[in-house]
């Protein structure tokens, strides 16, 4: 008697290193450009909470990005959720301590 194996499940695909480097390169462009411009709003707030916040929004919203792109590219959205971790933690740190300074 021969059993058959009914449950078929497609072979992982292998990691691919050019689209994590190119999704981590992506995301730290384009968060280092959007936490300058976050930095540049946190000057006028008065607490260093709501700066580490605005701070780290370009990074949550990078991680979002990877979230939602699991499924097309994986390795691309991994780099995605490293590249917003990255930027989520040094943003905000630097929202927070941009808090009441001035160009003066």
């Amino acid at each position: 008697m021969t059993e058959t194996n009914s449950d078929t499940t497609p072979a992982p695909t292998p990691f691919n290193w050019g689209g994590f480097i190119a999704g981590m390169a992506i995301a730290i462009f384009c968060g280092g450009i959007a936490n300058i411009i976050l930095g540049a709003m946190s000057m006028s707030l008065h607490n260093s909470f709501f700066g580490f916040l605005l701070g780290a929004a370009a990074g949550a919203a990078l991680i979002i990005l990877g979230l939602l792109t699991r499924r097309g590219v994986p390795s691309l959205a991994a780099g995605f959720l490293c590249g917003g971790c990255v930027i989520g933690l040094i943003g905000g740190i630097c929202g927070s301590q941009m808090v009441g300074t001035t160009f003066h």
